[in-house]
This record gives C-alpha cells, sequence and structure tokens, in this order.
C-alpha cells in the first residue's frame, strides 16, 4: 500500500498541479507519521510573505466513488458508521485505489463489495480533490447504470460498518442535497458533477 501512496502521490505531483510555485519555496521536507494507509509529512518552507515556518500535509491513496443509477432513476447509497465521527452517516459507495486495478476497476470492485450491485455500464465522470489545502488525494468519480440488482447485499471489508444499503429516488436525492441532508462532502461533490454532466 506504500507503494500505491508514492504512485498516487507521483500522479498528483506530475499531472495535477500548477508549475508555478506560487511563491512558496521548500526548504527541507521530512515525514512524521506514517502507517499502511497514510503518511503525514511536515515542509520546512518560506512562505510567500517572506516568513518561515511549517507546512503540514497528509499524503494518502486516491480513491473513487460511485454514482449507481437503476433504470427507475434511483440513486443507490450505503449508511455507514464512522469512527472518527462517532455517528453513521449517508453516503455513496466508495474505497481506496489500488496498484493492482484501474480507478475504473477499482470502482467495480467497491460497488460490488458494498452494495452487491454489478453494473455492465460506466461513464468516468472526473476527478477532484478532497481537500487541497492540507492534503494530496484526490476522488474519481463514476456512473454506474444498467445495474444487476437482484443480489443486493452487504460484503464489506474488516475495517468497514456499513449498516444499510438505502435506494433513493433521484428527484428525492436532489431535494435532500438542497437542504443539506446529506452530510459527506465527497458525496455531494460526485453528485453535483452527475447534475451538471448527465442530469437535464
Amino acid at each position: 500500500m506504500i507503494r500505491g501512496i508514492m504512485q498516487h502521490s507521483n500522479f498528483y505531483k506530475n499531472n495535477m498541479t500548477n508549475k508555478s510555485d506560487g511563491g512558496w519555496k521548500k526548504l527541507s521536507s521530512k515525514i512524521v507519521y506514517q502507517n499502511p494507509w497514510i503518511k503525514i509529512h511536515e515542509d520546512q518552507v518560506i512562505q510567500p510573505g517572506g516568513q518561515k515556518g511549517i507546512y503540514g500535509y497528509l499524503e494518502k491513496p486516491a480513491g473513487v466513488i460511485i454514482i449507481a443509477l437503476d433504470s427507475d432513476e434511483n440513486i443507490y447509497f450505503v449508511d455507514e458508521y464512522r469512527y472518527v465521527l462517532k455517528k453513521t452517516i449517508l453516503q455513496l459507495p466508495s474505497g481506496v485505489v489500488v496498484d493492482s486495478l484501474s480507478p475504473k476497476e477499482n470502482a467495480q470492485k467497491e460497488l460490488k463489495e458494498e452494495t452487491g450491485i454489478i453494473a455492465k455500464n460506466w461513464k468516468d465522470l472526473g476527478k477532484f480533490y478532497i481537500g487541497p489545502g492540507h492534503e494530496t488525494t484526490f476522488m474519481y468519480a463514476f456512473l454506474a447504470t444498467d445495474l444487476d440488482i437482484t443480489k443486493v447485499e452487504i460484503n464489506q471489508e474488516e475495517d468497514e460498518s456499513i449498516q444499510e444499503i438505502k435506494k433513493i429516488p433521484l428527484a428525492k436525492v436532489k431535494k435532500m442535497t438542497a437542504n443539506n441532508e446529506i452530510p459527506c462532502g465527497l458525496t455531494i461533490a460526485a453528485l453535483n458533477i452527475f447534475f451538471q454532466k448527465f442530469d437535464k
């Protein structure tokens, strides 16, 4: 997994950054903490205003997030307990990109694992950063259609705690988004891309 972190970090550095340094100068860099899933960096920097300081940021693999839309215009969500928040929240199926699979293959794997759904048609919605001020992570968003929903079930990994799979009509999803009833920022971002590109 550490190799995966470095691979996706290199993608970030080589393909998604402005060539200008924005007035920042890095004097040194060290990893102050790491585990198999994340690295935390602390850089000694000179800020654009000329002052010396530190800049800490998180590095972890890219992720995938999936909008599974059935023929009756329902979207499939999961209710998952989040340890950090100490509560269950509604969100779209999602997961981490691993080296051995492409982003699309990862998305297919995550959708099947978390919901039991298999989709025949996949569209790339694009990608976006999660928190560009403090982490390098970005997400690949996909639209999955032509769904096989005959075996909808939860089949999660040991570090997940999905409580329920929910099928919500598209019209209701729009209202929930507008009324701030969906607390997951990644879910809101992916839905917004979908609404702009495909839901006319």
